[in-house]
């Protein structure tokens, strides 16, 4: 498997990083143990949940860090992963915007070290932003975490482009830790990024990924493989249904006229290279000019194998313009990939 290197982390991080959101509740503990080994076994070692997940569950508050935390503490391994929790979310009742005061940040970051049984986490997220409170307030929260040593590198969850580049440029000013990732939606599947029901989310547009690539910033995008849209329920859709699919039907929040192209291209290329049209997704993201770590959301030890299928595979320039339509030619460059 392939690595990228993002700042602050003693690791690098595998291109492919464990989502890991129904651990220990809609996936039980067992299951969760052997999908975690799998992953590690085909080179994985990012590893991704959150304070909220399954909160919305009985019973199910803190379920995917316990369940990490426990696996880890089973196997010793704590010092060869890369665990990334998200703090500070959303109010679900409310839907309010995170206070992002040190208050908060402290006792979530506290809470979710304690479910991990561990002292730091790799990576800190806040799971969303306030833009109502400066930049400058935000990263002063933080600083005393990474001081401590609980936090190695500092990550932002669905902040803009431009809360990014002000973060940035208040870090660099003031001489204290900035982000060293980025986590928002994005998927080879076009204009469907952001959830529905939920403005709060960011989704990858041609301003964020030209600011990724000026500033080098890594990304790590969640819904990466666009809800299995190029695992097959693309091309099921559009042979069941034309180009009219009820808004009943699975996978049809990513349909339309330019994502059922994307997933001919795909499958143009995955016959070209070998692999699956869900590995060529992938592979668009974790080919990309900047670091990126596509978060992988499998349910099944099999499915945890097969998408790790993407984790050697790069593609050409000439293959990303062919899949985005960037590029006219009507062609993908037969041998422009390459493995390693």
């Amino acid at each position: 498997m392939r690595y990228i290197e993002i700042a602050h982390s003693p690791l690098p991080l595998s291109v492919l990083c464990l989502g890991t959101a129904s651990y220990g509740s809609a996936i039980p503990c067992a299951d969760a143990f052997r999908m975690m080994d799998a992953f590690v076994e085909q080179g994985g070692n990012v590893f991704d949940t959150a304070h909220v997940y399954a909160r919305w569950l009985p019973n199910g508050e803190g379920s995917s860090e316990r369940t990490i935390g426990a696996w880890i503490k089973a196997n010793d391994c704590r010092q060869d992963v890369v665990v990334g929790t998200k703090g500070c979310t959303l109010n679900l009742e409310t839907r309010e915007r995170p206070d992002l005061t040190p208050e908060q940040i402290t006792r979530e970051l506290s809470e979710s070290l304690d479910r991990l049984q561990t002292d730091y986490v790799d990576i800190y997220w806040l799971h969303r932003d306030n833009p109502a409170v400066p930049v400058a307030d935000v990263l002063d929260a933080l600083a005393p975490h990474v001081m401590a040593g609980h936090i190695r590198a500092l990550g932002a969850s669905n902040w803009t482009w431009t809360r990014l580049r002000e973060a940035a440029d208040c870090a660099r000013s003031r001489g204290i830790q900035g982000f060293s990732a980025s986590q928002i939606s994005w998927s080879l599947a076009a204009g469907t990024g952001r959830p529905p029901g939920d403005p709060t989310t960011v989704s990858m547009d041609d301003e964020t990924h030209a600011y990724h690539l000026a500033s080098g910033l890594s990304a790590i995008p969640f819904s990466a493989q666009a809800g299995g849209f190029f695992a097959g329920k693309g091309r099921a859709l559009h042979d069941r249904y034309g180009d009219s699919p009820p808004e009943t039907a699975p996978g049809v929040r990513h349909f339309s006229p330019e994502n059922v192209r994307r997933v001919e291209c795909s499958e143009q290329l995955a016959r070209q290279y070998g692999v699956s049209p869900n590995s060529i997704a992938l592979a668009y993201l974790t080919s990309q000019p900047f670091p990126v770590s596509a978060i992988i959301g499998p349910r099944t030890v099999e499915q945890v194998v097969s998408s790790c299928e993407a984790a050697d595979l790069r593609l050409s320039r000439q293959d990303l313009a062919f899949l985005d339509g960037s590029s006219t030619s009507g062609q993908a460059r037969e041998g422009a990939s390459e493995r390693g």
